[in-house]
């Protein structure tokens, strides 16, 4: 039987709904990717569909559904978002007999991940792609590698040099220019460390990934150390930079590298469901 023929459909709060591949066990782990941005689950790129049913024949089943606020989660939005996914995590639960939640997905999906680990214990794990990262001195030196690459090192000086007039001019509209964490649900600057800590302290297991379409925030991977603190470098955390990847995963080969990466990843989970022989 393929994965898409185990799917059933778990009624959650306000008319939503979450479609579950594969088959779930009592006091085992359930896979929740959360739909957001420009993917909720009506639209083109069907990520999440992919990965919990190639997950799911693998031996691990999935919950794929719009984070709050989006698609079918618009009238969920009337409740903090954490709280929202906290009750849905509750009906899961209920109706499937899972006990551990690996929750996660793109961008603001990944903010959420973050936010819902720290608030609930039954998160043993996070999926993070292009989730929050500081600028910094990471990011500076980023732009400086991509500014030269591929430069003649005779261009250096004159490249540079207008570099620091156009920042210079453009100094007066700084306060104008929107930045990811001005838009985006991120914990106030300089918690990531201590939120780190606590989530590894209940040994939480973390996958992270940034890819090329998070160029406007992260550039270089010391970014993610800089941002997290010397716990980043625990080896209960999966970190990645892939630049030559795009923020949704549209190409397919792209696609079949995240899934092989989440696939090894989760048989390193202390505790998971049995893969089928």
């Amino acid at each position: 039987m393929t994965a898409a023929a185990q799917e059933c459909v778990i009624a959650l709060d306000d008319g939503r709904h979450a479609i579950v591949s594969g088959a779930t066990s009592a006091e085992g782990t359930l896979l929740v990717w959360l739909n957001a941005g420009f993917l909720p689950h009506v639209g083109p790129f069907r990520l999440h569909v992919e990965l919990g049913r190639q997950l799911a024949a693998q031996g691990w089943a999935s919950a794929r559904f719009d984070a709050p606020g989006i698609g079918d989660s618009v009238a969920a939005a009337q409740t903090t978002p954490v709280r929202t996914l906290c009750r849905d995590l509750d009906t899961l639960h209920i109706a499937t007999g899972c006990t551990r939640f690996v929750i996660g997905g793109i961008c603001s999906a990944a903010d959420l991940a973050w936010a819902t680990a720290q608030a609930d214990s039954r998160v043993t794990g996070i999926v993070m792609l292009d989730g929050m990262a500081r600028a910094g001195r990471g990011y500076r030196w980023g732009q400086v590698n991509l500014l030269l690459r591929f430069r003649s090192p005779l261009q250096w000086p004159g490249l540079v040099l207008k570099q620091l007039l156009a920042r210079r001019a453009a100094a007066d509209n700084a306060e104008c220019a929107l930045r990811a964490e001005d838009y985006r649900d991120w914990p106030s600057a300089g918690s990531e460390s201590e939120q780190l800590a606590t989530l590894l302290h209940r040994e939480v297991r973390i996958f992270v990934r940034y890819t090329g379409g998070a160029a406007d925030y992260f550039l270089h991977p010391k970014q993610f150390f800089d941002t997290f603190g010397p716990h980043a470098r625990d080896r209960r955390i999966d970190f990645a930079h892939w630049p030559q990847c795009d923020h949704l995963f549209f190409d397919p080969q792209d696609r079949a590298r995240l899934a092989s990466a989440l696939h090894q990843w989760l048989l390193t989970l202390p505790t998971r469901n049995s893969v089928p022989s």
